[in-house]
């Protein structure tokens, strides 16, 4: 709590102006509406959002059926929402602010969209609206108005909704139509260029035709073979094959062949007796065997036109002739008509094997275009299907105008509400309370990021002893009574610096108003208690307050030494001289105040010198003095110091090699009392 207050004790002068502004702004709201604002009157109208019924059903095919809702309520989207986006429009408003009585008083449609409140009413279909205005007969107006262009601009979003839904799908349902009609184009040339109409049915009528000729095949090839081994065993009980047996047959029924074969075995018969009775010179048998060669020749010639290209070895010429039935004959004709129906069997078998390779042929026909035919029939039920689902859109389109912007009722009429709204006084004084606060919290937490407040834990950083903590010194009463009795908390540091190795001490501080002069004067007092002789120097030269304080002035030192002034019976004091800004840096970079230091405190035989140095923050001294007085004292104050500041300034003395004995916290709550040696944890106890 002590860390607050000491916060804002720190940073009283912004607060206190800011919540002075904010006092101000608050008088003068209660003042200015009290006399200059006039009564607001509202009027209010409860609008109702019916739940849609228009459902679409449309049967697509092999596609499937499409099903299409209404717009109903669900958690992503409320179409109340959509309806008060509609009703707050910059459309709506614009019209509306178009027919307002007071339209002159809003110079920006932003404004007068303030007038107009619109709510969603929880778990329902109603919009709540409120107006405000000046009368009652403005409200009300205002409001009627409102509602009327509201439900004008509804029918206008329909009718272009309705429009370009029907020049959307129209355009859609044109190139739909055409896909189909596309497709369905492909489809019969394809089935006419390839015959195919209904795959399933075709092919297992071929595959029947396949079997029942496969069937057949092996039949008639059967009967065939046993034609054709029944011809080969007639062949081989005659000893001839049946070409010869058919020309053999040839033979036996031609009858000049067998009269001239008749002749010849008469010619024969003839030969054979002569020869028995005639030697072969004797001209009987010349004669016959010229009649057996000329009738042989005539033969043969018989044999050619009977048998033509046949040789002699493919004729039997005994068969038939002497007027007798030759039993080879049968034999013969059961030859040729085995070997003849042997061959008119192979020639079907042969036909059979054809059409069973046509419908092969066929089949796989149908199997390498039944992938096309399959996907061309799928592109037309697509199309179809796309088609269908378009103009099922378009039917709904022109049946059902009001699917996206329903139907608005006015479920109650604008009302106006007898008791005018006026501003609260109550209100006003509780928001410039509230800004006063809030406002103060801000500014503090801004200038506290910007510099904030030391801390006890921030010197848990730095290994300095704790020397002293003073409480609230008065330092008129100090001034007053320099020989009186000195703070117990002076002298428990005055016994702390009595440790010290050297009787030079530099009391410093990182920025003014840290209370280090109050610290230096009665440090030196404690000591003086203590029976010390001591020399107090006022090294500030540019604000010579403790000069001041004493009552001496900046003088011009003397043949460039400046003489000790007594304060009390022993405490001496050492003014600051009176030197230009510019020159007070040579001053102490030159050595001059080391020089004038070390005579002075030779000739007065001082036990300590306490040096009261600028703060180290503001002025670049103590730095310097830091070379001649290495015992640094570094005085901060509690609920005052800034962290920046402090840490900066240790930053600065250890780089000049200063030895810092420790701190003392000024400005200590009184309660706090008893004295601990430690370090930065004591201070956290003390500010806790």
């Amino acid at each position: 709590m002590n860390h607050i207050v000491n916060i804002i004790r720190r940073h009283w002068m912004p607060l206190l102006l800011l919540n002075g502004v904010i006092l101000a702004g608050t008088l003068y709201a209660v003042i200015y509406t009290k006399t200059n604002v006039a009564p607001v009157w509202k009027a209010s109208a409860k609008l109702n959002l019916p739940q849609s019924t228009s459902r679409l059903d449309t049967n697509l095919g092999t596609l499937g059926q499409l099903q299409n809702s209404a717009l109903g309520f669900t958690r992503e989207l409320n179409p109340l929402q959509i309806q008060m986006t509609i009703l707050t429009s910059d459309t709506v408003m614009e019209r509306a602010l178009a027919v307002d009585p007071e339209k002159s008083l809003y110079a920006r449609l932003s404004d007068y969209k303030l007038a107009f409140s619109a709510t969603p009413q929880e778990q329902s279909t109603i919009i709540n609206l409120q107006v405000k205005a000046s009368s009652p007969e403005i409200a009300q107006k205002r409001l009627s108005n409102l509602i009327n262009i509201y439900q004008l601009r509804l029918n206008e979003l329909r009718h272009q909704d309705t429009n370009v839904r029907k020049q959307f799908s129209q355009t859609d349902l044109d190139d739909a139509q055409a896909q189909l009609a596309k497709a369905q184009a492909q489809l019969a040339n394809f089935q006419q260029s390839t015959g195919l109409t209904e795959v399933t049915e075709q092919t297992r009528a071929l595959i029947a035709q396949q079997r029942e000729l496969r069937t057949t095949y092996t039949n008639v090839l059967s009967q065939a073979q046993a034609n054709q081994a029944q011809a080969q065993a007639a062949s081989q009980r005659l000893g001839i094959n049946a070409q010869q047996a058919m020309n053999s047959l040839r033979l036996g029924e031609n009858r000049e062949y067998q009269a001239i074969r008749q002749k010849l075995s008469d010619a024969e018969t003839a030969l054979a007796e002569a020869r028995s009775r005639y030697t072969d010179e004797s001209p009987q048998v010349q004669s016959l065997l010229s009649q057996r060669e000329e009738l042989m020749q005539i033969m043969n010639q018989q044999i050619a036109i009977a048998a033509p290209g046949a040789s002699a070895n493919q004729i039997d010429p005994t068969l038939g002739g002497n007027g007798t039935r030759d039993s080879r004959i049968e034999m013969i004709a059961e030859l040729i008509r085995a070997q003849n129906n042997a061959s008119g069997l192979q020639q079907q078998a042969s036909q059979i094997a054809s059409g069973i390779n046509r419908v092969n042929a066929e089949l796989n026909h149908i199997t390498q275009n039944r992938s096309q035919l399959i996907n061309l029939q799928r592109q037309y039920e697509i199309a179809e299907g796309v088609y269908k689902s378009i103009l099922g859109q378009v039917e709904q389109t022109k049946t059902n105008p009001f699917s996206v912007y329903p139907n608005v009722q006015t479920l109650d009429a604008p009302a106006i509400d007898p008791k005018p709204e006026e501003p609260s006084k109550r209100a006003i004084a509780l928001g410039g309370i509230l800004a006063g606060l809030f406002g103060s919290i801000s500014l503090i937490f801004f200038l506290e990021t910007r510099n904030p407040m030391l801390r006890p834990k921030d010197l848990e950083q730095v290994e300095f002893p704790v020397l002293g903590r003073i409480s609230r010194l008065k330092r008129a009463d100090i001034e007053r009574n320099l020989s009186g009795e000195v703070a117990i908390e002076l002298q428990r540091l005055a016994s702390a610096v009595l440790m010290l190795e050297h009787q030079r001490l530099l009391i410093t501080s990182p920025t003014s108003g840290e209370g280090k002069t109050t610290v230096t004067l009665g440090l030196a007092l404690a000591l003086v208690n203590f029976g010390f002789r001591v020399l107090i120097v006022d090294g500030d030269l540019r604000q010579a307050e403790l000069s001041r304080r004493l009552g001496q002035l900046q003088k011009q030192p003397k043949n460039g030494q400046q003489t000790p002034v007594s304060v009390c019976l022993g405490l001496d004091l050492l003014p600051a001289p009176n030197l230009s800004k510019a020159k007070i840096p040579e001053y102490f970079a030159r050595g001059k105040f080391q020089q004038n230091l070390d005579q002075v405190q030779a000739e007065g035989a001082y036990d300590y010198v306490l040096v009261d140095s600028p703060p180290i923050g503001l002025a670049s001294e103590t730095n310097l003095m830091s070379s001649v007085v290495r015992n640094v004292l570094f005085v901060v104050r509690a609920g005052q110091s800034d962290r920046y500041a402090v840490m900066d300034g240790f930053e600065q003395l250890t780089q000049h090699h200063a030895q810092i004995m420790g701190l003392v916290v000024n400005y200590v709550e009184p309660k706090d009392v008893g004295y601990r040696y430690g370090r930065q944890r004591e201070l956290m106890e003390t500010e806790a």
